[in-house]
């Protein structure tokens, strides 16, 4: 007589043997066959294990999948936190705050930077001009040619005879 265990695969010592009501003959069952197949957790079940019928009031164990919950008691899918009812509730949560807090930064007084100073005339000008706003409106209306030409008179002054 073999001391192991009849179930296929397993090579467990044998604790016991076991023979439904249904069966005539039994088998012999190791101790952690004999354990899962008491476990009402685990779906492993000796009756479908060696393929005997169950008797009229022998119920089939049935186990639950334990299904991740909300916090609210919504299903969970796989890899999130939330359900999909309470994320959307957290992300009008999330946008009504991001709308108060922007509404807010844009009410508080904005620090006015140092104005840069314009090269002609030495006043303030905006950041990303050469000039302020009376010079560059003078200096387009001075045409491109009466800008040069007053430069060269500039550089280039009569000296006279040596």
């Amino acid at each position: 007589m073999d001391g192991s265990c009849d179930l296929t695969g397993c090579t467990g010592r044998v604790l016991l043997g076991w023979c439904p009501s249904t069966e005539r003959l039994g088998r012999k069952v190791c101790e952690q066959h004999w354990r899962r197949h008491k476990d009402e957790q685990d779906s492993f079940d000796l009756f479908e294990a060696f393929g005997f019928r169950r008797a009229a009031g022998v119920p089939k164990q049935v186990t639950k999948k334990s299904i991740a919950r909300c916090v609210c008691g919504g299903e969970l899918t796989p890899g999130r936190k939330f359900c999909t009812v309470c994320a959307a509730v957290r992300e009008r949560q999330r946008k009504k705050q991001y709308y108060h807090e922007e509404k807010n930064r844009r009410a508080q007084p904005t620090v006015e930077e140092d104005a840069l100073p314009c090269e002609q005339c030495g006043g303030a000008r905006l950041p990303g001009h050469s000039y302020c706003g009376k010079c560059a409106e003078r200096r387009n209306k001075m045409t491109r040619r009466q800008a040069q030409s007053r430069y060269w008179k500039k550089q280039h002054i009569y000296q006279g005879p040596d």
